[in-house]
C-alpha cells in the first residue's frame, strides 16, 4: 500500500495548484508526476521515461484527432456556421433547451471533443433565453450533454482510447455503440427530463428558425465526411483503412478548409492551432502522470486493497474513479485504466463490454476542482462552487452510477 498515501498528496497538490495557484494543467500534472514518483519510490532513470512515454502515448492516440477536431470548428465557428447547425437542430426539436442538448450531444463526438464544442456553442445558446437563469440552464444542458456522448461513444477519444490500449474489439469498435447509443440516449433524456422541472416557462420563439438550404449543408459537409469514411471503411474491406479515425478527422477538415475564403481559413487555422496546442499539452501532463502511476506499485497496490472488498469486477470502475479524481481529463482516465488494467491477468474474466462501459462509468465520476471543464463551466455561468456541483459534477456521477449498473448486468450475462 506504499503508493497510496502519495496518490492522496498527489491529489491534493493537484487541488491546490488549481484552486490557490491557478497554475496551468499541463505544468501542475507534470511537477505531480515527478513528486508522486519520487514519494513512491520510483527512481529517477525509472520515472522521467515514464513521464515523457506517458505524454507521448497521448499525443500519439489524440494529436492528430485533437488538432482535426478543434480546427473544425475554429472554421465552423470563423465561418458563422455553428449558428447554422444549431438553427438546424432548433427547426427539429423546437424547444431552447432539448436545442442546447441535442447540440451538445450531437456536435462532441465528431469535434472529438465535449469542451471545445460547449465553448463554440455556448456564445449561441446564451441568446436563445432572454433570463439568465434559464440561460445558465442551457449552458448546464449543453455541457453535460456533450460529456455523455464523449465519455459513451466511439469513436469519440474516450473509449477510442480504451479499446486501443485494451486491444479490444479489433476490426469491430462500433458494436459498442449498439449498447452505448441507447444508453446514452437514456441518460440524455433523463437529464433533459430534471432540467426541464426546473427551467422557467419559456415563451415562443420571437422569430423562426430559418429554413434549411444549401449554406447549411456547407456547415454539415465536415461531420458529413467523417460519417461517409467510417462508414465505408467498415462495410466494405478492402477500403478499411478509410475507417481509420486520423484519416476521417483529417479529410473532414480538409472538407471544412475547402469550403470557407483564405481569409476565413488563415484565421481559423491560427487560432485552431493554438487552441489545440493548449488541449494537448493539458492531456499530454495528464498522460505524463497516468505513465508514473502505471509504471508504479498502484496498479498492484489499489487491486490488493479493492479485491481485499469488493470483487474483481468491480476493478475496472473503482481505478477509473480515482484516476479521473486524480488528473481530471476524461481520455487520460480511460488511457490510464487500460494501461494499469492490462497488467491484472484477472481482468480478462470480465466480458469486453463490460469492461469498456466500467472504465467510462469511473470516467464520469469526482468531476470537481482538477477537471478542467468545471472552471470553465463555473467562468461561462457565474455560477459559485456549490451551483456547478449541483449541475455538473452530481448529474455526471449520476450517469456514472447508472453506466456502472448496465455493465453489471451485462458482466451477468442478464
Amino acid at each position: 500500500m506504499d503508493t497510496l498515501v502519495p496518490f492522496a498528496v498527489a491529489l491534493v497538490v493537484i487541488t491546490v495548484a488549481s484552486l490557490r495557484y491557478h497554475l496551468p494543467p499541463f505544468l501542475t500534472l507534470v511537477g505531480t508526476s515527478v513528486l508522486f514518483g519520487l514519494l513512491a519510490g520510483m527512481p529517477v532513470e525509472t520515472l522521467m521515461p515514464a513521464i515523457t512515454g506517458g505524454a507521448g502515448r497521448i499525443f500519439s492516440i489524440l494529436g492528430i484527432v485533437i488538432f482535426c477536431g478543434v480546427g473544425i470548428a475554429q472554421v465552423l465557428r470563423e465561418s458563422g456556421r455553428i449558428a447554422d447547425i444549431v438553427a438546424d437542430i432548433r427547426g427539429l426539436v423546437r424547444r431552447p433547451l432539448g436545442t442546447a442538448g441535442a447540440a451538445g450531444y450531437l456536435l462532441s463526438v465528431p469535434l472529438m471533443c465535449g469542451i471545445t464544442s460547449f465553448v463554440i456553442l455556448a456564445p449561441i445558446l446564451t441568446h436563445l433565453r432572454p433570463d439568465p437563469q434559464a440561460s445558465k440552464i442551457l449552458l448546464y444542458s449543453a455541457g453535460v450533454a456533450g460529456m455523455i456522448s464523449y465519455v459513451l461513444l466511439y469513436p469519440a477519444p474516450v473509449i477510442n482510447s480504451t479499446v486501443t490500449a485494451l486491444g479490444l474489439f479489433s476490426g469491430e469498435p462500433w458494436t459498442i455503440d449498439l449498447v452505448a447509443l441507447p444508453v446514452s440516449l437514456l441518460l440524455l433524456a433523463g437529464f433533459l427530463l430534471v432540467l426541464r422541472a426546473r427551467t422557467p416557462p419559456e415563451a415562443p420563439p420571437a422569430e423562426p428558425a430559418p429554413p434549411a438550404g444549401g449554406r447549411n449543408l456547407r456547415a454539415w459537409l465536415p461531420f458529413l465526411v467523417i460519417l461517409l469514411m467510417l462508414a465505408i471503411g467498415s462495410l466494405v474491406p478492402p477500403l478499411h483503412a478509410l475507417a481509420n479515425i486520423n484519416l476521417a478527422l483529417l479529410a473532414g477538415l480538409f472538407a471544412a478548409l475547402a469550403t470557407v475564403s483564405d481569409d476565413t481559413r488563415q484565421k481559423a487555422l491560427a487560432r485552431g492551432t493554438k487552441n489545440a496546442g493548449i488541449i494537448i499539452f493539458d492531456l499530454a501532463g495528464a498522460g505524463a502522470f497516468g505513465g508514473v502511476i502505471a509504471a508504479s506499485a498502484f496498479p498492484a497496490d489499489v487491486t490488493a486493497l479493492v479485491l481485499g472488498f469488493l470483487p474483481i469486477t468491480l476493478l475496472p470502475f473503482v481505478i477509473a474513479a480515482l484516476v479521473q479524481a486524480a488528473q481530471g481529463s476524461r481520455v487520460v482516465t480511460a488511457t490510464v485504466t487500460a494501461t494499469i488494467l492490462a497488467t491484472i491477468p484477472a481482468v480478462a474474466a470480465i466480458d469486453p463490454l463490460a469492461l469498456v462501459l466500467m472504465i467510462s462509468a469511473g470516467a464520469f465520476m469526482f468531476s470537481y476542482v482538477s477537471d478542467p471543464f468545471f472552471w470553465l463551466l463555473k467562468r461561462t455561468t457565474g455560477d459559485d462552487f456549490s451551483a456547478v456541483v449541483r449541475n455538473y459534477t452530481l448529474p455526471l456521477s449520476a450517469a456514472g452510477l447508472v453506466t456502472l449498473a448496465v455493465a453489471l448486468v451485462i458482466q451477468a450475462g442478464l
